[in-house]
This record gives structure tokens, C-alpha cells and sequence, in this order.
């Protein structure tokens, strides 16, 4: 088993000691003497794994291992070696994001087995990232209150109960995110990943230090942004980045873009498996959702990636479901009924419906979308 390591080691006879080894073992070896060589590094080689001491001059151990963690390498393993050995130094060394410590010196023996284990538990993380690049369904509505959160929140719920822990809800909706507030979720005052998007080094291992789990909900919700945030500042091509990076975080994940124009949209749809388009049964939504499937083919979007929920909170009866589906020629997967009480009391305990009432007949129209866009 084969890897390519880089060692940042001021201590010159120690650094050639452990390149020895490794080498001797198989390994290409890629070695420095300062932090901030070694950043430069791992960011241009991307290795497979770091060896990296804490207790140098100028840029610390400690700051290589939080700039790796924040740049363009960040899913690279880092190893610490140090004569550091108290309970402090491992802690704050393992919170900055090294995955595994060392007390120096090392046996030989003790050196290689740690890397060979190391690098072969990144072998099998990304092979099971590759079977399990996410599906990724986004959804959209052409105007506001016609329930596009609520069917977003009932969507990823239903996908959560017979999989748990595999789905991810994430709220791109601007100009601020409002599901974690319908989740009862402690949400965080400012735009917690907004540094991610706007250095475009966004990646799975950053975006998923800031998931949280919801208690009433068997899913992981990445909070949005949150009011006066400078949305509109972020770069086209840093978005691109987090869209892709969105794909990784679970099985299953879920987005809602909201009805308001972002930077976020585009690159999320490009990314879409499934693009969810809520309309309300009136002719107003019907004619607002027209507009937009018509942007959405405009841009490059395919018929057949998008797909109608018809969702009804307000209890409408001026279209019926098939005069939606000749309007807007595209296929309904989900028709949410007009239960307001039930929405109610669900909304009132912060508990998706799916959840509060399962053997309702909404519930069972977002059963049946879940079970739709785990085909697509």
C-alpha cells in the first residue's frame, strides 16, 4: 500500500529519520522544515497523509493544522508528532483537526503501522464517499407562503425515518433561512459557513462540522444565512465548489433554494438530481411557476430533472390537479392536501408532520414523494 506523505518537521535529524522510514516502507516522501512551507505543500501536492510537528518556529503546528483544515486540502489526514504529551495539547491539537497524535520519539515499528492504518482508512472513506455521493434534490417555489419550507422539512423527515442519520436538509433560502426555526433548532446568530463560500475552498469535511442535528427530525440540517447577510457577495465559482461539496454530505440531501434570486441557485440546480418545483393550485402561483420552468429550460435545465409538488396550505379550490399538470406540462409527484390542523399542531410542537402525524393523508403524499426522488 502505497501513499504519498508530506512531513513537516523542523528537527532536522528527526525530519530525516522519518523520511528514512518511510521511504524504506514504500512511500514518497515530500518533507519541509517550516509551517508555512508545509501549508504551501499540502495545498499543491495534496498528499494522502501529513506528519506534522507542533512546536515550531513562526507558523506553529497548531496553525498548520487550522489553515490546512480551511483551504483546498482540507480532507487531508494530518498525524501530530510531539514530545507534547499532556491531555491539553492532544485536545486542542485533535479540535484544530488532527485526526490522530503521536508522543515522540516514535518507534519505527509504531511510525509505519500508524500511517499504513491512516492511509488505509482514507482509502476505504473515499471509496464509500464514492458509492455514496448523495442524491441531491432541490426544491423551489415561484412565490412565498405556498408551503415550499414545509414540503422541504416533510421531504428530507420522511427520507430520514427509514434511514436515519443519512439525510441532510440544507437551507439556501434568502434573504434569511427560516428552517431551523420551524425545527426548534438553537439557530446560530451569524452565517456560520459564510467564510467557506467566500474563500471557495467550501468541502464536505468543512460544511459538516456545521450540521446540526435535529432533535425532532431524523436529519442534519445545514442552517442558512441569516438577516443583512452579504449574500450577493459571493463568487459564481466558490459557489460551484459548494454545491459540489453539498453532494457529499449524506445519502440523501435536500435543499431549498427558497423563491428569491441568489448567487446559490444556479450552480445548486446545475447540481440537482431532482429539481422540485411547489405551485399552489390557483392561477396566480400557476402562472408565476410557468415563468419560472421557463427560466429553468432557459438555462440549460432539462424537462425531464423537473418535477411539480402541488401543495395547497391554503385550502384552494380553483384548479384541480390534472388542469395543474396540462398548464405547466410537467409531471406532479405529490399533491400535499389542505390539513390545517394538523400543520398546525405540528408547526406549534416544531415537529415536521411526517413526524407528529404519520398516518395522515399529507404524510402519506410526502411518503410517496420520498419514495419518488429516491429513484431519480
Amino acid at each position: 500500500m502505497a501513499g504519498r506523505i508530506a512531513v513537516i518537521e523542523d528537527d532536522s535529524p528527526t525530519r530525516d529519520y522519518v523520511v528514512r522510514a518511510l521511504e524504506g516502507a514504500g512511500f514518497t516522501v515530500d518533507a519541509v522544515a517550516q509551517g508555512a512551507e508545509g501549508v504551501a505543500l499540502v495545498e499543491r501536492e495534496h498528499p494522502d497523509l501529513v506528519l506534522l510537528d507542533l512546536m515550531m518556529p513562526g507558523v506553529t503546528g497548531y496553525q498548520v493544522c487550522e489553515r490546512i483544515r480551511k483551504g483546498p486540502a482540507s480532507h487531508t489526514q494530518i498525524v501530530v508528532m510531539s514530545v507534547l504529551e499532556g491531555v491539553e495539547e492532544k485536545v486542542k491539537a485533535l479540535e484544530l483537526g488532527a485526526d490522530d497524535y503521536l508522543v515522540k520519539p516514535v518507534a519505527t515499528a509504531e511510525l509505519l503501522a500508524r500511517v499504513r492504518s491512516m492511509i488505509g482508512r482514507g482509502e476505504r472513506l473515499r471509496q464509500e464517499g464514492a458509492r455514496t455521493n448523495g442524491r441531491l434534490v432541490a426544491l423551489a417555489g415561484a412565490k412565498g407562503g405556498i408551503g415550499t419550507s414545509t414540503v422541504a422539512v416533510n421531504l428530507a423527515a420522511a427520507h430520514g425515518m427509514k434511514k436515519a442519520h443519512s439525510v441532510v436538509l440544507a437551507d439556501l433560502a434568502v434573504p434569511v433561512g427560516t428552517l431551523g426555526i420551524m425545527l426548534g433548532l438553537p439557530i446560530p446568530e451569524k452565517w456560520v459557513w459564510r467564510e467557506f463560500v467566500m474563500d471557495g475552498a467550501a468541502s464536505v469535511h468543512r460544511l459538516s462540522s456545521y450540521l446540526m442535528r435535529s432533535p425532532n427530525a431524523p436529519l442534519r440540517l445545514l442552517p442558512g444565512v441569516r438577516q443583512g447577510s452579504p449574500y450577493r457577495d459571493v463568487q459564481p465559482e466558490a459557489v460551484s465548489a459548494f454545491a459540489t461539496a453539498l453532494r457529499g454530505l449524506a445519502d440523501f440531501v435536500v435543499v431549498e433554494l427558497g423563491n428569491q434570486p441568489s448567487p446559490f441557485v444556479p450552480p445548486v440546480l446545475r447540481q440537482a438530481d431532482a429539481i422540485l418545483v411547489v405551485v399552489e393550485p390557483e392561477v396566480v402561483s400557476v402562472e408565476l411557476s410557468a415563468h419560472l420552468i421557463d427560466r429553468l429550460h432557459k438555462g440549460g435545465i432539462l424537462p425531464d430533472r423537473i418535477r411539480l409538488v402541488i401543495s395547497n396550505p391554503h385550502g384552494s379550490l380553483q384548479l384541480s390537479r390534472s388542469e395543474v399538470i396540462t398548464a405547466l406540462k410537467t409531471e406532479v409527484v405529490a399533491a400535499i392536501p389542505y390539513q390545517r390542523d394538523e400543520f398546525s399542531a405540528a408547526s406549534k410542537r416544531r415537529v415536521p408532520l411526517v413526524v407528529q402525524q404519520p398516518q395522515s393523508t399529507a404524510a402519506s403524499q410526502f411518503e410517496e414523494l420520498s419514495r419518488a426522488m429516491a429513484q431519480v
